[in-house]
C-alpha cells in the first residue's frame, strides 16, 4: 500500500511513492521544515494512501471512461426510441 505525502499551500507531493506511512510522514516533516518553517502550512497537508497507478490499481475504469460510456448509451437510447 503505497504512501504520499501531499502540501495543500505549495502543492508539493512526495517524489516517489514510500511502502510505509512512516516514511511518508518523515517526508512529510522535512518538507515542512524546508518550505514552511518546520510549522504545519495553514492550507493544510498530510499523508495520504494512493493507488499503485494513477486512477487506480488497475481493476476499475476511470471516471471519464464511465461518464463517456453513460453518454453513449443515452444517446443511443434516444436514437433508437425513434
Amino acid at each position: 500500500m503505497p504512501y504520499e505525502y501531499w502540501c495543500a499551500e505549495c502543492r508539493a507531493r512526495s517524489p516517489e511513492r514510500r511502502e510505509r506511512r512512516a516514511d511518508a510522514e518523515d517526508e512529510l516533516v522535512q518538507h515542512r521544515h524546508a518550505a514552511h518553517g518546520g510549522l504545519a502550512p495553514a492550507a493544510g497537508d498530510g499523508v495520504r494512501h494512493v493507488h499503485d497507478e494513477s486512477r487506480g490499481d488497475g481493476c476499475l475504469p476511470s471516471g471519464s471512461f464511465l461518464f463517456f460510456m453513460f453518454l453513449l448509451a443515452a444517446v443511443l437510447a434516444n436514437c433508437w426510441g425513434r
